[in-house]
């Protein structure tokens, strides 16, 4: 790379100060970048239903038909379904730690160079796995009573 830089005339010392200052950027302003965005979308989606709401309200003399207005709110998850995304993330969570895990113990047993740093990262995933899990196991045994209701209550709607 050194040649390179010789041949184009650049000073290294410069592009080494424009990679730092471009990975802070990445960093730093990357998830507000994104924060921006959901925040526009979300404002959007709210100002579509807002002006469904009024062209229904124009169309319909000041009434508006309750069915609009239920396929209008966005539908919320019930509370077994975020039980199961909370598994699904801890599966994951699980077996990525366990493979970084295992990558670098074959990785030391081959006489390469122990990477301490992917094991701990290993390590840090397959318990933020663990803590989806057990939370997915207390969740569930807690929430009993209230998921037996939500299901109940969509019973109910689909014999009605």
């Amino acid at each position: 790379m050194n040649t390179m830089l010789v041949l184009l005339d650049v000073d290294p010392w410069l592009v080494e100060d424009l990679t730092g200052l471009i990975s802070a950027m990445l960093i730093f302003l990357l998830p507000i970048l994104i924060a921006i965005l959901v925040y526009r979308h979300k404002v959007n989606a709210t100002n579509k239903r807002t002006q469904i709401i009024l062209t229904a309200l124009e169309k319909n003399e000041g009434t508006i038909p309750e069915e609009l207005l239920k396929s209008l709110n966005e539908p919320k998850k019930s509370t077994k379904e975020r039980l199961l995304g909370k598994l699904l993330w801890g599966i994951l969570g699980c077996l990525a730690g366990l493979g970084l895990v295992i990558a670098t113990i074959a990785k030391y047993y081959a006489n390469e160079n122990f990477d301490d740093d992917l094991l701990t990262f290993g390590l840090i995933v397959l318990a933020a796995g663990i803590a989806f899990m057990v939370y997915y196991f207390i969740g569930k045994r807690a929430l009993k009573a209230e998921i037996e209701a939500e299901e109940q209550k969509a019973k109910n709607v689909i014999d009605e």
